[in-house]
């Protein structure tokens, strides 16, 4: 979460709510969008200097926005890029289907089709996501530059993470790979679904 919300951060100054939405549009298949996970990651990046918060007025309400620091920058350079840990990408919740041999028939049959539910739901939602995005690619990279046409030190930071100082490659890049992790999501929900409905189907033939 922590070096999310740096990356995100990385592009412009944002308050926890808009982190959180911005997660709930386009992450929720990567992290949780609940705003307690964010705040607390938030804490941990203030403490450690990663960001610094500035407080605004907004129709009479006080707001805080979160900027990356220096420090979070080269904090964030650090990771990103750097080799995936497999042995960290893992799922508790998915070690319940390790054990569910040991449960009745009938719970096997439910947990399955309602994981197969909610492995669809999630399939969709890609969907829509990839529909979105499809000839948006100029469109998002041309009011990205323009957003940060006068902002010398987001453009700052993005040399220092890059290496270069071509804003238009950067974002080309980044905008790339985006498209590449939501193809990624939808390849692997669509093989899950596969595999667990076949699952599901012997479990129905064994009825």
């Amino acid at each position: 979460m922590e070096y999310i919300i740096l990356g995100l951060l990385l592009f412009k100054p944002m308050t926890v709510y808009e982190i959180r939405t911005y997660i709930q549009k386009n992450l929720t298949t990567i992290c949780s969008d609940s705003l307690g996970s964010i705040q607390i990651a938030v804490k941990k990046l203030l403490n450690k200097g990663y960001i610094t918060t500035k407080e605004y007025l907004e129709r009479g309400l006080v707001k805080k926005k979160h900027s990356i620091t220096s420090l979070g920058v080269e904090h964030y350079k650090e990771w990103v890029g750097s080799p995936i840990n497999i042995a960290k990408m893992t799922n508790m919740e998915e070690s319940k289907f390790y054990f569910l041999g040991t449960a009745s028939k009938e719970k096997r049959i439910s947990f399955l089709k309602s994981y197969i539910s909610s492995l669809k739901e999630q399939f969709n939602k890609l969907v829509q996501i990839k529909e979105l995005t499809k000839g948006a690619k100029d469109i998002v990279i041309r009011t990205h530059l323009e957003r940060i046409a006068n902002e010398k030190q987001i453009t700052d930071n993005l040399s220092v993470v890059s290496e270069e100082d071509n804003m238009q490659s950067i974002f080309e890049n980044t905008y790339s790979y985006q498209i590449y992790l939501l193809e990624y999501g939808l390849n692997r929900v669509k093989s899950d679904i596969s595999f667990y409905e076949k699952i599901l189907k012997l479990e129905m033939e064994d009825k």
